[in-house]
Order: structure tokens, then C-alpha cells, then sequence
């Protein structure tokens, strides 16, 4: 057909909407490729666009070129019969390059960091991975096959003047033509015209710009480095004046040091290097002040504010101390002060550490109003609150001194003020120890323990998380072997860090070790000492520290003369004055005990309750309760001095009663509540037998409401379920009464208006409250010393249902709960086994949950990795089924995740 239509001398054209006129009710695609090899043609386009316009609609016509051509559709087209394709809609998701690269067999490449190291081109994204496997040949005479794909294929089909344009401005993220002229670029415009029409792997951005698939951009840069080196100097400069020029200081800096132009790079280096150390980019910093600050240089003095915040961030108090005083022999120290606040902070609290006072103040009283060295004026209130140079705590400000701020409120014990959420990325990263340290302080142990475990992969104030902080934390949960060996991993750093202040309270958290802990007052007696002859009271608050625990030895050690209080009494007086409250509700608590021993009960009370005032400060009584729980006799005097019992004293005895620390059972009578597998009351230590059973329930929920009291709504709403009549009112009343008939005379409870309480302090001792109290106990502790507790909690729930007989909603809803906080206590007991290898006791474990919780999938799973490990395949398969038969009783599967892991233990 289509030599007979040229024979008849009919045109190209003609003949190919002819051509295309005879596939009518056809199916068929059409693909011409490579169309970019007649762009010069108008003939050929000519014939391509007839063909496109006389195509019937059973026709599709895909039209593939590497660059743009136009075409003459005239107006048989409409628009919507068209559609153009381009680098965007080309470009791979990370989906698509998975699966394109799982084709190609390529399985060991990283779809999504292929995607993002070459913009999703197609080609790239293939390269990325034969380049990775390293033993694809290049072409084109380069030797990765990326490069030598773009040098055959891409630059040997441009123009000289386009290649070079190209690497010129491949220093450049983006390419304008008013950029591009910054380098030295003539007729930039016109040269980006005429790439447009090339086949070129750039996206186009609607202000005429031009960005280089990332790929590319680093192959055009090679290429950029084998220039003269002069040249390529040249460029670098120009790159670095168009960037700073444009706000873009940092980048500048980079620029200038690649082009040699050190002076340029310090003047943009030293406008912008802060930010970078506050950002935590700290290797950058270093490596500018390693090129732009060496000895004898004018950067010394330029950076030295950068070089100090690198030293602080890294606790070299040392190297900060080094610095300020080659500036002072060279005459620049106070020159830097009065130019740079956060310079002269940074420096008096370097002195600081190192026990420099005078240089300290020296320091400082260059600069006077500044919020910045106010921070440092407000670190002298931890020398001396008389000293007449310091402050109250000072605004913050945002900036780097903020840490030096929130860690003194840390120091004086507020904590409320202390805490970094708000502060800069900076403040928060330096001082992240601070953050687990107010946590401890306020007894959120598992919280903090779960941060400190964390922390220390994160590289910042490592002197201070375990030389101090770790140890601490580690006390308070009464972890003796923990505490000793990060303290002694602390000790290195320490020494490493010079700072003399970490030295004193390293020596101090070990005397609090050996006291709180070991409960060797010996041992800490000869740590106190080593400490005050190191210089130790030359700080007050070391002083103050100093005073607490060689009282609290004292103490210990039984002594009962005017010497103990003495000291005592002098750390709470400085403790006061400087309003340093962070150890003194422990200083309260003992001086309590020490003026009882001297017969005096007034101040007794008296410093009983500064100790409850300074916990009032602190947001939290953890301090106080772990002070009182050393001296419970404090607390059993207080409340016998209390005419109620609803005194904050009472809260707090509750409080210690939930720690399973008895509140001195002598003085109170105790009524102890078995309410597993049967309910019996004991009081006076014999069992009492109420006459109606009702008061046993009654005794349960007193014991589990706060206060052991409750109105009379709430009892009726809890014991009767809602009902308000007279009949259920009046047996509520008998209740009561029938249980104060059987306890002791005057121990029982009695209604005073709506409110049922007891008449006088009571210990209720419920077998529900010690297993909360040891679920408690437990989340303050890991290892086998976690699975030690819960098990002595589970041997609670363990002897019966909770109180059997009793089907009240109240009852019904706390029994559900106990069983649920159970069920999750033994299964994590089974984890902690199945970690520590104790394979029998896990199975063990995690049958107990399975056989009372059947549609736990967890707990199935873990049984299933148990079994797994002691290598019985046929009880794997037998648990899977369990499990399965199990969940079918609700009409559900087991999830993915289950049979997940049975797939790939059956592997």
C-alpha cells in the first residue's frame, strides 16, 4: 500500500495519515523512540505529525525523545487526546525502584537511599546499584559505570560551551542565570535556553532555574576538580561571595577554605560557627577552628567563644581553663569578655569548676548588666550567697548559657525550673544527665532509669551521667553493685574532664552510698574526710552536703551529743539562707531525729517541718520519704503530735506504707487484711470475725482508697451498687458498726457527717496494697532483682481469688484489675526468665499467663520463642494450635505477628 501511494506520487505526509487511516478498528500502540536524531528535520517532523493527527482512536502513538521537540498537530488534536511525560512523572518512588531493582535482581541495594541519592532518575537509580556491587566497567573512559554512562551518552552529545557551563555550575544546588553570572559565566541565559532542548538529567523549576539530578551534580563535579587548580580556586571564592552574598554564611565557609581564602572564611566563620556547635555539629567546628584558629593566629581571639562552647560541650573544663589563660598571658582575656558575653560565661564557669574563684570573679566583673554573664554571677550562689557579686537566678535567654542556668536550679533543688523541655536543641543535648537527675530527685525512677539507660550513646556530659547522676539514681533504687561500678567509670572521666566541683560530689555520692546502701558509717566517715581535706567547704553547697551525711554517720553511729545537731543544724541555716533545698528535707528529717535524741521535742517538730516544707518546694516528697525512711520513728512522733488525721504528715505515712516501709507499727495499731483465696481480719494479732460479711468488704475498700476514708455515696455507689434507699443505707450503717464491734475498742471506723474514717491512725496492712506496692517497687528495678519482687508479688495473688464471695461491682471491677496487673507482672516475669536463660522457670511462667489469659497473643508468642530455644519444634507447633483453638472462641485469628514468628521458628 504505501509503495503504490508513493508511486503515485502522493507525499510522505499524505501517505502516513494514510498509513494511519488503514489501521482503523485496529488495536494498536505505536512506539517511535529516539526521536531526539530528527530534530533538525522538518520534514521528518512534518511526517510524524501527520501520522499522529490521522490516527484513528484505536490508535495510540507514544512518542519517545530525550529531548523536547515540537510538533504540528494542527487542530484534528484536542488537547485532551494528548498527554506529555516528563522527568517528574518519570521519576521512581521508592516502591517503584524496589521493585524495578528486585527484577534486576538486585536485592542487597537500599530502594529509598537510591531514590534519594539520585532524585528518582531511572538511570541513576540503576546505576546506584551496579555502582554498588563495584564490578561493572565504566565507559566512555570512566571507570564507575554511572560516570561513564553520563560521559558517553549524556555530555559527548552537548556542545563544548554546554559541558563547560555545566561543571562550572555544578557548585551551584541551584542554576539561575543571575547565579551562574556570579561565577564568571558569560551568556548564561542563552546557554540554559539551548540545554532545555537537550537530553539532559536536570529538573526545571518554574523561576528558571535548573537543579542537576544529585548523581549528576557529583559526576560534574569530578570532573570539576581534574580543572587547573588555580582555576577551580577561582570558582570556589566566587561560589563562596555569591553564597554569602545571599545569606548563606555556612555554606560559604566551605567554599573560602576549599579556595584557601582564610580571611574570607573567618569572617563568614565567625558569624555563623555558634549556630553550627549550637545545632550540634561539632566535628564541623572543630575542623573550622582546626584551619582557621591555629597558634598565633587572629582567629585565636576571633573563635575563641566557639572554641570554649566546643570545651563545655564536651566537659573539658580543662581545655576551657587553658584557653582563657593563654588569652590572658597574651592580653586578650578581657578584650573577649567585653566583646563576647557568652565568651566570659563560659570562662568563669570553666574557673569555676577548677575551684579558680578569683578568676571567676575577675571574669565576670569585666561585663556588668548582661543576661548572659548574669548566668555566671548566679553560678557564684553555689560558692557563697554572701558572696557580693552574685545574683538570683537570671531570665533565660534562649541562647547557650540557658544550660549553665537550668543546671544551678537543678543544684538549689528547683526543680520545677530545672526542667530542659523548653529549652534550645543545644541546652537539652548538654545536658540531658540533668534531665535523669530531676527525675531521680523527684522519684520518677523508672522514668529516669529508662533515660539513663539511653543516654549514654548520645556522647554529651558523660562525666556528669556517671560520675553522678548514674550513681545516684542507682542509690535510690538500692542497686549497691550498680552504683559502685558506675561510679568508678565516672571517676575517669572526671579526672579526664578537670573539674575539681565533680571530684567533691563524687566523693560525696559515695559517702551517701555507704550510708544508704551499705549502711557503713565508718566507711563514709573516711570519704567525708578525704573530701574536706581536698578543700570541699571552700563551695557551700559541697559544704552543706558535706554536713548532711557526715550527720546522718553520726547518727548511725548512735551518737545522740550536741555535736550532731550542731552539724546539722549548720547545713540546714546555710541550706536556708542561700536557698540551696535540694538535699534539705533529708537535713530536716535527721536533724529531727537528732534533737529528739537531746530531749528536744519542740525542735524536733520544728525541723520535721522544714524537711515537709523544702519536699513542698521540690514538687515531690521522694527526698523526704527516702530520708524518713531511714529514721521512721521522725514520722510516727509527728503524727502522734497531728489532733486529725488528715494532716499532710498522714498522706505522707501512706505514702510509706505504699513503699512496704511500716510507719512505726508500735505506736499504731496495725489491722492486717488477707483477701486472697479467703478474707480474714487480723488486729491486736489475733483473727476478729465480724458478724455480717459485708464488713469484710467494707475493711477491703478502706484499705484501697487513699486515706483509708470514704463517703458515704461513695460506699453505697461501691458495696450496694448505686442503691441509695433506706434499706441499703441503713445496712452500710450496720456494717460499720458490726466492724467496729469486732477490732479493738477504739480502732474501728465511725461516720462524722458523710465521712466514714477511722478515729485514730491505723496501719491497714491489705494483702492488694502490698502487691500494688510491690508492682511499685518492681518498676524501679531490671535484671533478676525485677524478677525477684515480682515474683514475691505474684505469691500474693497467687493463694486465691480475690475476695471470694463478695460480687459488689466495686469488687467484681478490682478483682478484674488485680487479675489483669497479674497477668502482666507474670509475663514479664517470664520475659526476664526467658532473657536471664532460666528456661524451665519461663515456660513456667508463660503457661501460668496462657492457662488464666488464653487470648493474650503475647504471652503465646513468647511461650513459643521459649520452647523454641530449648529446641522442642513439636511444642512450638503444639503452642501455635493452642493458641489458635484459643482465639477461635471469640471467632478470631491469630495476627500476623504471630504467625509471623511461628513461621520463622518452624524455619
Amino acid at each position: 500500500m504505501v509503495n503504490s501511494v508513493l508511486a503515485a506520487g502522493i507525499g510522505h505526509s499524505e501517505a502516513a495519515g494514510l498509513l494511519a487511516e488503514a489501521t482503523a478498528d485496529i488495536p494498536l500502540v505505536l512506539v517511535l523512540d529516539g526521536l531526539e536524531n530528527i530534530a533538525g528535520s522538518e520534514e521528518a517532523l512534518s511526517l510524524i505529525g501527520a501520522l499522529v493527527r490521522y490516527a484513528p482512536v484505536s490508535t495510540k502513538i507514544i512518542l519517545l525523545s530525550r529531548i523536547d521537540i515540537l510538533f504540528d498537530l494542527a487542530s484534528g488534536v484536542g488537547m485532551d487526546q494528548v498527554a506529555a511525560v516528563g522527568e517528574a512523572q518519570l521519576a521512581f518512588t521508592a516502591g517503584e525502584a524496589a521493585e524495578a531493582l528486585s527484577q534486576a535482581g538486585m536485592v542487597d541495594v537500599d530502594p529509598a537511599r537510591a531514590v534519594e541519592a539520585t532524585g528518582g532518575w531511572v538511570t541513576g537509580v540503576l546505576f546506584e546499584a551496579w555502582r554498588s556491587r563495584e564490578h561493572v566497567a565504566g565507559t566512555g573512559g570512566e571507570a564507575d559505570p554511572l560516570h561513564g554512562y553520563l560521559s558517553s551518552q549524556i555530555l559527548a552529545r552537548l556542545e563544548t560551551e554546554e559541558q563547560d557551563f555545566l561543571i562550572i555550575t555544578s557548585l551551584l544546588d541551584e542554576v539561575t542565570p543571575a547565579r551562574a553570572a556570579a561565577l564568571g559565566v558569560a551568556g548564561a541565559g542563552g546557554k540554559m535556553a539551548a540545554l532545555r532542548t537537550k537530553h539532559v538529567p536536570v529538573s526545571w523549576t518554574s523561576e528558571n532555574g535548573m537543579r542537576c539530578h544529585p548523581r549528576f551534580r557529583e559526576y560534574l563535579l569530578a570532573l570539576l576538580e581534574r580543572r587547573d587548580r588555580e582555576e577551580v580556586k577561582i570558582l570556589w571564592k566566587a561560589c563562596g561571595e555569591l553564597l554569602h552574598s545571599e545569606g548563606h554564611a555556612e555554606e560559604s565557609v566551605e567554599q573560602f577554605l576549599a579556595a584557601g581564602a582564610l580571611d574570607r572564611a573567618l569572617d563568614a566563620a565567625e558569624a555563623v560557627i555558634g549556630k553550627v556547635i549550637e545545632r550540634l555539629d561539632f566535628s564541623v567546628a572543630e575542623r573550622w577552628l582546626q584551619m582557621l584558629a591555629p597558634p598565633g593566629s587572629p582567629g585565636v581571639l576571633r573563635l575563641a567563644t566557639a572554641e570554649l562552647m566546643l570545651a563545655i560541650a564536651n566537659e573539658d573544663y580543662l581545655r576551657a581553663c587553658s584557653i582563657a589563660d593563654r588569652l590572658h598571658a597574651a592580653g586578650g582575656r578581657d578584650e573577649l569578655a567585653q566583646n563576647s558575653p557568652t565568651g566570659a560565661s563560659i570562662m568563669a564557669w570553666c574557673y569555676w569548676h577548677l575551684g579558680r574563684v578569683e578568676e571567676m570573679r575577675s571574669v565576670i566583673g569585666v561585663v556588668q548588666g548582661n543576661p548572659e554573664t548574669d548566668a555566671a554571677r548566679y553560678l557564684m550562689s553555689l560558692v557563697s550567697h554572701r558572696d557580693p557579686g552574685h545574683i538570683e537566678a537570671p531570665p533565660l535567654t534562649g541562647g547557650p548559657l540557658d544550660a549553665m542556668v537550668k543546671r544551678i536550679h537543678y543544684a538549689h533543688g528547683r526543680f520545677r525550673e530545672a526542667d530542659p523541655t523548653e529549652a534550645s536543641q543545644w541546652t537539652s543535648a548538654v545536658s540531658a544527665s540533668w534531665k535523669i537527675g530531676t527525675l531521680r530527685a523527684t522519684g520518677h525512677l523508672a522514668e529516669a532509669l529508662n533515660l539513663y539507660r539511653t543516654a549514654g550513646s548520645e556522647g554529651r556530659s558523660k562525666a556528669w551521667l556517671y560520675g553522678i547522676v548514674g550513681p545516684e539514681l542507682m542509690i535510690d533504687l538500692k542497686n549497691a553493685e550498680e552504683a559502685r561500678r558506675v561510679l568508678e567509670i565516672g571517676r575517669g572521666l572526671i579526672k579526664a574532664s578537670g573539674s575539681l566541683v565533680f571530684q567533691w560530689l563524687s566523693w560525696l555520692i559515695e559517702a551517701k552510698l555507704e550510708l544508704r546502701v551499705n549502711r557503713n558509717p565508718v566507711a563514709a566517715a573516711v570519704v567525708l574526710d578525704r573530701l574536706e581535706a581536698a578543700g570541699g567547704r571552700s563551695y557551700a553547697f559541697i559544704a552543706e552536703g558535706l554536713d548532711t551525711w557526715r550527720g546522718l554517720a553520726l547518727l548511725m553511729s548512735g551518737r545522740e551529743d550536741d555535736h550532731v545537731a550542731k552539724v546539722l543544724r549548720r547545713a540546714m541555716e546555710s541550706m536556708l539562707e542561700g536557698n540551696r533545698i535540694i538535699d534539705l528535707p533529708a537535713v530536716g528529717v535527721y536533724l529531727a531525729e537528732a534533737e529528739w535524741r537531746r530531749g528536744n521535742a519542740t525542735e524536733a517538730d520544728a525541723a520535721a517541718d522544714q524537711a515537709l516544707a523544702a519536699a513542698n518546694q521540690h514538687g515531690s516528697n521522694h527526698q523526704l520519704l527516702l530520708a524518713l525512711a531511714d529514721f521512721q520513728a521522725v514520722i510516727a512522733r509527728r503524727l502522734d503530735a497531728e489532733s486529725g488525721t488528715d494532716s499532710p504528715w498522714h498522706e505522707i505515712a501512706r505514702a510509706l506504707m505504699a513503699q512496704g516501709i511500716p510507719v512505726d507499727r508500735e505506736s499504731h495499731p496495725v489491722i492486717a487484711l488477707t483477701e486472697f483465696g479467703s478474707t480474714v481480719i487480723r488486729a491486736g494479732g489475733r483473727e476478729v470475725k465480724p458478724r455480717i460479711a459485708k464488713s469484710l468488704a467494707l475493711l477491703a475498700y478502706l484499705a484501697s482508697v487513699p486515706g483509708h476514708r470514704a463517703t458515704r455515696e461513695d460506699l453505697l455507689a461501691a458495696l450496694f451498687d448505686g442503691q441509695t434507699d433506706e434499706s441499703s443505707r441503713a445496712y452500710l450503717r450496720q456494717a460499720a458498726h458490726r466492724l467496729r464491734e469486732a477490732l479493738p475498742e477504739g480502732q474501728g471506723p465511725f461516720f462524722t457527717g458523710r465521712m466514714l474514717e477511722f478515729a485514730v491512725p491505723v496501719v491497714l496492712d491489705s494483702e492488694s496494697i502490698q502487691f500494688e506496692a510491690r508492682l511499685t517497687e518492681a518498676a524501679r528495678l531490671s535484671g533478676s532483682e525485677k524478677l525477684s519482687v515480682l515474683l514475691q508479688a505474684l505469691d500474693i495473688v497467687d493463694r486465691g481469688e480475690y475476695l471470694p464471695g463478695v460480687e459488689s461491682t466495686w469488687a467484681v471491677q478490682r478483682r478484674e484489675y488485680l487479675e489483669h496487673q497479674a497477668a502482666q507482672a507474670r509475663l514479664e516475669a517470664a520475659q526476664i526468665a526467658f532473657k536471664d536463660q532460666s528456661y524451665q522457670q519461663a515456660i513456667q511462667l508463660a503457661e501460668e499467663v496462657v492457662a488464666r489469659d488464653p487470648f493474650k497473643e503475647s504471652a503465646w508468642r513468647l511461650l513459643m520463642r521459649i520452647v523454641s530455644a530449648v529446641g522442642d519444634e513439636d511444642r512450638v507447633v503444639a503452642s501455635f494450635h493452642r493458641c489458635i483453638t484459643a482465639l477461635n472462641e471469640l471467632g478470631i485469628t491469630p495476627s500476623d505477628s504471630t504467625r509471623a514468628l511461628f513461621d520463622r521458628l518452624r524455619r
